[in-house]
This record gives structure tokens, C-alpha cells and sequence, in this order.
């Protein structure tokens, strides 16, 4: 073996590995092509597999594979705990928008009662003063009809018509209504050719002009006491808000519908940030395991 082959088979390795360089390469090509023995040794090299090397590898990636999996699951995890973080602070995000706006609502619809709650007192106030002009009197004189139109005058942007009766003349039908003695109610009228004085937008109606009786439910108010039954009609301009004042009354928005979803957005960011916290706890075990 001369000094060619001790140079070629020092750089055998780096043939194989073809980290040498284009001349080396070159003169180990040629070398080997001359000669048999250093061509033997590269085919060995070539094909010369080490066992032991090989099956110490496959130890080693046997080994990684239930930590892969480990990782695998602990990072899919800690995905899910950010995700539902991002989802628990949406929902808080929203409740809170939410809950702004419901507040603005329910001002809004508290300062629209308040406002309606007027129908009510306009009511008593109107009996008032119409039984405080009629006082304990048994007939309706011409002083008392000129002061039952200063009371009409005062309320003539809500009234259609003001009526007084002798409850005598009327005891059957305020016997079958027994509510129109305790408090102004709203009721279906009284033919009005059984009052002593009707008064209207003209003044006094005289007896001979017949009078229809509204036909709105909600639009004649009749209240009575020993001596008097008094009876107004509401002028149709005024009707729909005597109507939206019943519809808030009877059939009025519930602090719950105001509410309802901005309460069910935090309690959904409540139960999203248990499970977030209880998921940061497990991913934290799992990190310290892991190492």
C-alpha cells in the first residue's frame, strides 16, 4: 500500500459524506479506479451498516414518542385555554355594551311611564274639580254650568266631551257598576240624553242635539258619588295616548326583558373563566411534569 492509499483512505469518510472537495474528489475517483484494494474498502464503507448504532436510535425515538404525544396534547390545550380566554372577554366585552344600552332603555321607557302616569292623575284631577263645582247641590245652575266650562276650558286639549248626571237619574246603571263610586273608571258611557248638562268645544250642548257616545273602549271615564255621576269623553287626538298609557300599565316591559342578555353574556364569561382557570391550573401541573 503506497502513500496514495493511506491519503485516499483518510479521506474516504468525507467522500461518502461528499464533504470534500471537487479535486479530492477527483483524485479518489481516479485513485479507485486503479486501484482494487482502496475500490474494496470504499464498497465496505459504503455498505457497512452499524447494527448497534442503528438499534440505539430506534431506543431513543421509541422513547420521545409518548413526550411527543405529551407535547402534542399540552400544546393543543393550552390553545384551548386561550381561545376560550378570547371568548370569556368577548363575552364580557358584550355584556358590558349590552348592559349600557339596557340601562338607556329602561330610562327611557321609565321616563315614558312617568310621563303616561299623568292619564291617571288627570282622572282624579278632573272629577275633582267638576264634583267640587257641583258641590252638595241637586240641580245644575247657570253659575255652575259657566264654571263647568272654565274646568272643560282647562283640560280642552284632552277632553271631547264633559256630561254631568243625577245619580237618581241613573241609580240602575251605577248600581250594575258599583267601580264608578270608588275611583274614576273607565267605562262604556251613558247615553247622554239622560244629562242634565253636556258641555263640548261649542259650550253648553243644548238637550234637542243628539250626541253619539264614543265607541273607543278605552275612552269615556264615568265616576259617581250620592248626588252626581260625572262622564268625559277623551278627544280622538288624545286616544293614543290613553291607549299607550294602558298598553305600559297592564302589559309593561319587565326589568328582565331589559336585562335578560347582558346578564346571560356574563353569566356565560362566569363559566368560561372557571374553566379557564381551570385549565391554566392543569396546563401549569402538566408544564412542571413535563419538565
Amino acid at each position: 500500500m503506497n502513500n496514495k492509499c493511506h491519503i485516499v483512505r483518510d479521506l474516504l469518510p468525507s467522500y461518502i459524506d461528499d464533504l470534500c472537495s471537487k479535486e479530492s474528489r477527483q483524485f479518489i475517483e481516479e485513485h479507485v479506479a486503479s486501484c482494487h484494494t482502496c475500490r474494496d474498502v470504499l464498497h465496505t464503507m459504503e455498505h457497512d451498516v452499524d447494527v448497534s448504532d442503528g438499534i440505539e436510535q430506534m431506543k431513543r425515538l421509541e422513547a420521545k414518542k409518548p413526550f411527543k404525544k405529551v407535547a402534542a396534547f399540552f400544546n393543543t390545550q393550552r390553545r384551548l385555554t386561550k381561545y376560550i380566554l378570547i371568548t370569556a372577554l368577548i363575552s364580557l366585552g358584550l355584556g358590558i355594551c349590552f348592559l349600557a344600552n339596557s340601562m338607556v332603555k329602561q330610562n327611557e321607557y321609565k321616563n315614558e311611564v312617568n310621563k303616561l302616569e299623568m292619564v291617571d292623575h288627570e282622572k282624579e284631577d278632573i272629577m275633582k274639580d267638576v264634583f267640587h263645582v257641583l258641590g252638595a247641590s241637586s240641580e245644575v245652575t247657570k253659575q255652575e254650568e259657566e264654571q263647568l266650562l272654565k274646568v272643560f276650558e282647562k283640560y280642552k286639549e284632552k277632553l271631547h266631551l264633559l256630561a254631568v248626571f243625577p245619580t237618581v237619574d241613573v241609580e240602575d246603571w251605577v248600581n250594575e257598576n258599583p267601580s264608578v263610586k270608588k275611583e274614576p273608571t273607565t267605562i262604556y258611557p251613558i247615553e247622554y240624553n239622560k244629562a242634565v248638562a253636556v258641555i263640548g268645544n261649542e259650550g253648553v250642548i243644548g238637550k234637542n242635539k243628539q250626541i253619539f257616545p264614543s265607541q273607543y273602549d278605552l275612552g269615556t271615564v264615568v265616576m259617581a258619588n250620592s248626588n252626581w255621576v260625572i262622564q268625559y269623553e277623551y278627544k280622538s287626538s288624545y286616544e293614543k295616548t290613553v291607549e299607550r298609557h294602558h298598553q305600559f300599565k297592564y302589559y309593561g316591559t319587565s326589568v328582565w326583558s331589559f336585562f335578560q342578555l347582558p346578564i346571560l353574556l356574563f353569566a356565560i364569561f362566569s363559566v368560561l373563566l372557571i374553566v379557564w382557570l381551570f385549565l391554566k391550573k392543569h396546563n401549569n401541573h402538566i408544564k412542571d411534569v413535563m419538565g
